[in-house]
């Protein structure tokens, strides 16, 4: 899933996407500055307009969907 998202947000043009994770919890990735994926590929980290953030291990992480109706 972790080789999934690095291709979303390397993608040209960017598409936006939601991820999915074991909780039911979903979260928006409207650009690709708003998303990173830690050196090991363990971890995906989200942040939100606010500078709040949130750490998903790769692990939890069962679906990516289309955010084409995202706005940044």
């Amino acid at each position: 899933m972790i080789g999934d998202i690095r291709q979303l947000l390397a993608a040209n043009p960017f598409e936006p996407f939601i991820v999915v994770t074991t909780g039911g919890n979903s979260y928006t990735v409207p650009t690709s500055d708003h998303a990173g994926i830690s050196p090991s590929g363990g971890r995906l980290v989200i942040w939100f307009d606010d500078d709040s953030s949130v750490t998903i291990a790769g692990l939890h992480i069962v679906a990516l969907e289309s955010g084409n109706s995202v706005s940044a």
